[in-house]
């Protein structure tokens, strides 16, 4: 395992902490622009573009009765 502080890695990769605190405060700015919810952030993996999607508020919830009972079947087998 090799580690790095921060600041050394960031001048490694020719990184300006300046820009990266830019694109925090962009993607801050976006998210407070919309209406209280539940979003889904996509990046572009073939451009530099982010998307943020609105997504119903049950979305990625999962029962948790039904995947605790899951879990004891599979213990049982």
């Amino acid at each position: 395992m090799l580690g790095y502080k921060p600041r050394e890695f960031a001048s490694q990769m020719n990184l300006n902490l300046n820009n990266g605190w830019a694109i925090v405060r962009t993607f801050v700015d976006m998210v407070m622009r919309e209406d209280d919810g539940k979003y889904v952030l996509v990046k572009d993996p073939n451009k530099p573009t982010i998307r943020l999607y609105q997504v119903p508020a049950d979305t990625f919830e999962e029962d948790e009765d039904a995947g605790h009972e899951m879990g004891i079947d599979e213990q049982d087998e």
